[in-house]
């Protein structure tokens, strides 16, 4: 008799229990997240999570002979057997059987040279890659205030905690929004597509989505996990993230694709750690990205301070973080701001060229081949209300120099480094809404940036949304001491109602 796995709660940690004591293989795991896949993705809640699935025979034979090397006492690492998916950025050799797009559908018949490293890393440590997972197209750079989480690729992306999808005329990152640009891997993690993910972050794109699911994810700091063979903006700000539905779940992923021997000793608890508490009522989303009805503002406010004075009552030193400035006005260059020039002279120069020349045949080369065939697939590149593709445009353009992006990375880092040692001298981590602009600060100065699950706000008579903390430190090992701590003293992560109802009627 199969056993019963609930694939949308099952943590990688229970799994590997599991496995370990004979109670289910690898193999019956691939089949239970594959029906919850085929049940939601594009049918049922219509998620639209992952672009493409590897092919199902391919899958269920590596998870036999994973499953065999398990008899025969071989474990190639503590995720031996464990299904993943990955943000559809990283190249996959064809051998693994799914293209890879960066969310155009002009890469859908490219063959790629390899797998990307760090993903081969994952392999060969004996995990089992899933899928590949939807995103906002090309991270976010085609046209300003696109559709967070849309890809002609792979469609729009749903959050599996919203009932009817996103809400016609929504802001950027407005609360029926999956976010972005990882919004697949958030929603699919979530709907129990796989009990772990990976994304990537060039300002937000981890944490963003994963808040939104209530996920406990980690952006590791620059240049801690290799990102070769992935799509990226800028060698300064691209870093890659991990997602999953526990501390412990997380610390195995991340350690995994950091290479670590073993995982990070994450005891300790509370006591002795130093924690600012940015002010919510300064760090906060802008009206124009995402309506705030009715008292939905306050709902927050009160489940932040709340989780303030519990944090302080198990031992933290806590305090009120009032020495770091906005990031409006520090990252505010003449009216432009610092990631986008780095990145569009980095792009254009640097980046765009190294990943075409990750593919042995591709239908385009050039950003202006890019153009030209989003041009002659309008009805799938440039639909009626995305018919735009203005940053594409000057990308083709390329009238940044290196003398002006180099100038701007060096102010932005001084700048970043400058404002958060200010704020370093009274804390050890800095806490905010995951909802804030704090992820710039992670971004500009290359340091991790970690979320955790709080509480969700009701928005509207159906329907509520996820939100939750995020916190920036000088080093993963005091971010996941400080979420392992969190998710001991507060409730479990709430689940998707929308699939609960869906599963249990």
């Amino acid at each position: 008799m199969e056993p019963i796995i609930d694939a949308l709660t099952l943590t990688a940690s229970e799994a590997r229990e599991l496995l370990e004591n004979d109670a289910i293989t690898s193999e019956q795991l691939v089949k239970a997240y594959l029906t919850q896949i085929e049940a939601h993705n594009h049918k049922g809640m219509n998620l639209n999570a992952l672009i493409s699935v590897a092919p199902e025979q391919d899958l269920l034979e590596r998870a036999r002979a994973l499953d065999h090397e398990r008899r025969s006492g071989l474990l190639r690492s503590e995720l031996h057997g464990i299904p993943f998916i990955a943000k559809d950025v990283f190249v996959t050799h064809p051998a693994l059987g799914m293209p890879t797009t960066a969310g155009n559908p002009c890469f859908a018949t490219a063959k790629a040279k390899r797998t990307a490293p760090m993903i081969q890393h994952l392999l060969d440590a004996g995990m089992i890659l899933l899928g590949k997972s939807n995103l906002t197209e090309f991270c976010g750079l085609k046209e300003p205030m696109n559709t967070t989480g849309w890809s002609p690729a792979g469609g729009q992306t749903q959050s599996p905690y919203i009932f009817g999808g996103l809400e016609e005329d929504e802001k950027l990152i407005g609360h029926s929004s999956a976010t972005g640009s990882s919004s697949g891997t958030a929603a699919g993690v979530a709907a129990g597509f796989a009990p772990l993910g990976i994304g990537t972050e060039c300002v937000g794109s981890v944490i963003t989505p994963a808040n939104r699911a209530a996920l406990y994810a980690l952006k590791a700091g620059l240049d801690a996990i290799n990102t070769e063979g992935c799509f990226k903006y800028a060698d300064c700000l691209d870093c890659i993230g991990g997602m999953a539905k526990s501390v412990n779940d997380l610390n195995l992923l991340v350690s995994a694709m950091m290479q670590r021997p073993r995982v990070f000793d994450v005891s300790g608890g509370l006591s002795g750690l130093r924690i600012g508490f940015l002010d919510p009522t300064i760090w906060k989303i802008r009206e124009e990205l995402c309506r705030w009805p009715n008292d939905t503002r306050d709902q927050m406010e009160t489940e932040y301070w709340k989780a303030k004075d519990r944090i302080a009552g198990c031992g933290a030193i806590v305090s009120e973080a009032n020495d770091l400035s906005s990031p409006l006005e520090v990252f505010d260059f003449q009216d432009q701001s610092p990631f986008y020039e780095i990145a569009f002279y980095q792009l254009a120069n640097i980046f765009f060229p190294a990943w075409f020349s990750e593919f042995a045949e591709s239908e385009v080369h050039s950003v202006k081949d890019i153009v030209k065939y989003n041009e002659s697939h309008a009805d799938i590149c440039l639909p009626p209300k995305l018919p735009k593709q203005s940053e594409l445009h000057e990308l083709v353009v390329n009238s940044r120099t290196e003398a002006h992006a180099k100038a701007t990375k060096t102010e932005m880092l001084k700048r970043a480094h400058e404002n958060l040692e200010k704020q370093f001298q009274s804390c050890d981590i800095i806490v905010a809404y995951a909802d804030s602009s704090l992820c710039q600060y992670s971004s500009a100065a290359g340091l991790p940036i970690a979320c955790m699950p709080l509480a969700t706000v009701r928005y509207s008579e159906h329907n509520e949304r996820p939100f939750g903390l995020c916190a920036v430190a000088k080093s993963e090992h005091l971010l996941l001491r400080f979420m392992a701590a969190y998710e001991a003293i507060f409730p479990p992560r709430p689940l998707p109602r929308p699939l609960l109802v869906s599963a249990h009627g």
